[in-house]
């Protein structure tokens, strides 16, 4: 039978076959896979204004860690909206997933068409809409403006986790404080059930009040009737007790008349004894009189040897007072030197902030020279924090105005493709890969980076570079990452740093990308992440073998200069630490609540973290931590200077910061003027940063900006500044960005004034 209108029809339409065709693949899955499904589209589906579903692409290991699925699992359910026949989600059938797949609907339509989903995509915007409001109340109630939730509306958030079972990565994609409105909701439900408790205790005292006055009562009745019999026996023993206390009273009055006679006699005899205690009282004071006499005599003569002594003694005192006030006086004009001097500092050190800020809104370049240098110069005359992130990113901008060499991109991977930095510290050379597959080594000569390739042709459809590494003897070079065309079978190359052109040598026995190649300090092997963060290997340059599995994913790793001891992040926000000499014996330790994305060794051996909420620990030999806050999402990388001097931290917050490892409680540099960072390196001397990023928008100059180059020495951008310098400040000038009342200086000394021309 031919196909008519009718099974076009029969089949619902355009619109009824591709809900049909959608609810066919789901109908496919069993239970715990149909859940798995619907947190899958709700992560990667979002209602907008109006109503409006839109389409919300993420990597399959963001979506894995919001469905609380394993990275398996989520691929068997992806797998069937994207198997031959059917391509409503992409990548295609055809592309083998991994940790940072891109899973995304095919189409915007499905969410107007399939059934099913409108209504997953209307319970993710009302549970999104419940979260919001929950977190807008714990933000109003952190600041005193709102109390705690009550019934229903506490009910109904209650009722709202249970059901969505909320993680921190769905949560900071709505609203970033979702630990705080947990806790608000906790506090919340916490302080409720104490209020209901309390009642209960009061109407339990109240029965128990009642029962014991009803005992209190009964108690006393029976004491009274006690009393009474008792009351009745003591009246018989009264009226017997009287008759005795009549006699006793006849015998009291004779005795009373007898001591009456003996008293009259007592006076007599007291009487006489006054009048001879009287005369004997008159001579003493007689004799009294003469030896006061004598004494104020005496006393006479004292006071005046006395007062003799005391007017040289206060006639001394005067002489130090006025000594102790002139040095008081004088440490007084020393002080109020030493706190005007200060307040200048202060004053100027203010001024420079303001003017480098400043300094960055000025279009004309040779004002913005002008203002950046003497920002520079005020800091520095003033005492001013030598690395001062606002002075560093003045001078940056006046210098990146001027096309400076220091300042310019490195050109020659494309499409924000170059994902691996390496430095060669023998050969003062750094090695650049990436997701195109090309390989780069670039020298610096003559104030510029030029690349010479190892592999330059395209090769992102068939072999992806994720991490490169130099051996410590500089002889090899190893760049590793995907097999596109076989990951189950993927390999790292191997490359003779003395011949770059000659082919790598392969070393396979890998699973998935391969990443954070470590070499040991005799160059005579590496470890390397594989397995998606589940397998750490060992190739000692000829075969490869599994040293480490682990059931947590480690998300970084990293070795320590000795070799002795190689560490692994999770997660889960575990610290592994591997004792490579004893058979990899491991010890843990919890080191954060947040997944930790990126594990380093500091020039000194102590460790450092990085975590998916953005804050970097520095971790003691007794495991005390040091945190610094500042960056805004997940640490991607961290990288040391190789004086020792300098930590730099990269994240997907646009942001890399460089740290003063003498000076962590300074605000660190931050580098921002880019997308979100794949790695970071210092160049061999340390005078530059090298940034891989991510952004395939923003050209500087006509040069896809896939490497940024930053100088990390503010005293060489200066040194280079007034090289760009036309001109200095005029008069007017000086007056509008410093003050009139500042005494107007040269800027630039080299540049000579109207008077010395």
């Amino acid at each position: 039978e031919l196909i008519d209108i009718k099974h076009y029809e029969a089949i619902g339409t355009m619109s009824e076959a591709l809900s049909l065709h959608a609810n066919e693949a789901y109908d496919e899955l069993n239970e715990r896979q149909k859940r798995t499904c619907e947190k899958l589209f709700k992560s990667i589906t979002e209602k907008r204004g109006q109503g409006i579903g839109i389409r919300r692409p993420a990597k399959l290991s963001e979506i894995a860690a919001i469905c609380r699925a394993t990275p398996e699992s989520m691929e068997e359910v992806i797998n069937k909206f994207r198997e031959k026949g059917r391509s409503l989600l992409t990548p295609s059938h055809l592309t083998p997933l991994h940790s940072e797949s891109i899973i995304d609907i095919s189409h915007e339509s499905l969410m107007r068409i399939w059934t099913r989903l409108k209504g997953w995509v209307d319970d993710e915007a009302d549970a999104a809409l419940t979260y919001l409001r929950l977190a807008e109340a714990a933000a109003m109630h952190q600041v005193g403006k709102s109390g705690l939730w009550r019934p229903p509306d506490l009910q109904i958030a209650l009722n709202w986790k249970t059901k969505h079972n909320p993680t921190l990565l769905w949560g900071i994609r709505y609203h970033p404080s979702y630990e705080r409105t947990m806790l608000f909701l906790e506090y919340s439900k916490k302080e409720f059930e104490m209020e209901q408790r309390i009642k209960e205790l009061q109407l339990q005292r109240k029965n128990r009040n009642r029962r014991l006055l009803t005992l209190v009562m009964g108690a006393l009745l029976v004491v009274a009737l006690v009393g009474v019999v008792y009351a009745y026996i003591q009246q018989g023993i009264a009226q017997e007790n009287a008759g005795r206390a009549n006699q006793n009273a006849l015998r009291a009055d004779q005795e009373r008349e007898a001591a009456n006679l003996e008293r009259q006699k007592a006076m007599e005899n007291e009487m006489e004894a006054t009048k001879q205690a009287q005369i004997a009282k008159d001579n003493a004071a007689l004799a009294n009189t003469q030896r006061a006499l004598a004494l104020e005599q005496k006393e006479r003569a004292d006071d005046n040897a006395m007062k003799a002594k005391k007017n040289e003694k206060e006639a001394e005192l005067q002489k130090r007072a006025a000594l102790t006030q002139k040095q008081i006086a004088e440490r007084n004009e020393e002080n109020a030197n030493v706190q005007t001097k200060r307040a200048r500092q202060q004053r100027y050190r203010a001024m420079a902030k303001a003017m480098a800020i400043k300094s960055k809104e000025v279009n004309d370049a040779a004002e913005q020279t002008l203002l950046a240098q003497q920002a520079y110069i005020f800091n520095k005359e003033n005492g001013g924090y030598p690395f001062d992130n606002d002075i560093y990113n003045g001078l940056y901008a006046a210098l990146k105005k001027n096309n400076d060499p220091l300042t310019r991109s490195l050109e020659a991977h494309k499409n924000g493709a170059a994902r691996a930095l390496a430095t060669d510290l023998v050969n003062g050379t750094v090695y650049s890969g990436g997701s195109d597959g090309r390989i780069f080594k670039w020298t610096y000569k003559e104030g510029i980076w030029n690349p010479t390739p190892a592999v330059a042709d395209d090769r992102s459809a068939s072999y992806q570079v994720y991490s490169i590494a130099v051996s410590p003897d500089a002889k090899r070079m190893v760049a590793s990452g995907l097999n596109v065309l076989d990951a189950a079978n993927n390999y790292a190359e191997i490359y003779s740093v003395a011949d770059l052109q000659k082919a790598p040598l392969k070393m396979h026995g890998f699973t998935g990308a391969i990443e954070d190649i470590c070499f040991l300090p005799d160059s005579r092997g590496f470890f390397a992440r594989d397995k998606a963060g589940h397998s750490v290997k060992y190739c000692n340059l000829k075969e490869t073998t599994e040293v480490i599995h682990s059931d947590d994913k480690i998300t970084s790793i990293a070795l320590s200069r000795d070799g002795k001891l190689l560490i692994g992040v999770t997660s889960q926000g575990m610290l592994y630490t591997w004792q490579t000499a004893a058979s990899f014996r491991r010890t843990e330790e919890k080191i954060s609540k947040a997944g930790l994305t990126a594990a380093a060794f500091a020039p000194d051996g102590r460790m450092v973290t990085g975590d998916t909420e953005g804050n970097v620990r520095i971790i003691e030999k007794d495991l005390s931590v040091t945190t610094l806050s500042g960056h805004s999402s997940q640490i991607d990388r961290i990288r040391f200077s190789y004086n020792g001097n300098f930590m730099a931290t990269a994240g997907k917050d646009y942001q890399v910061r460089l740290w003063n490892l003498r000076f962590l409680n300074e605000p660190p540099i931050a580098l921002t003027d880019h997308d979100w960072v794949w790695d970071v390196v210092f160049t061999p001397d340390d005078k530059q940063v090298m940034v891989g990023i991510h952004s395939v928008k923003v050209n500087v100059h006509d040069i896809d900006q896939t490497i940024k180059a930053y100088p990390t020495s503010i005293e060489q951008i200066s040194g280079l500044l007034c090289g760009y310098a036309v001109r200095n400040m005029t008069k007017k000038e000086w007056d509008y960005y410093v003050g009139a009342d500042v005494k107007m200086e040269i800027t630039c000394p080299n540049i000579k004034t109207t008077e010395e021309k």
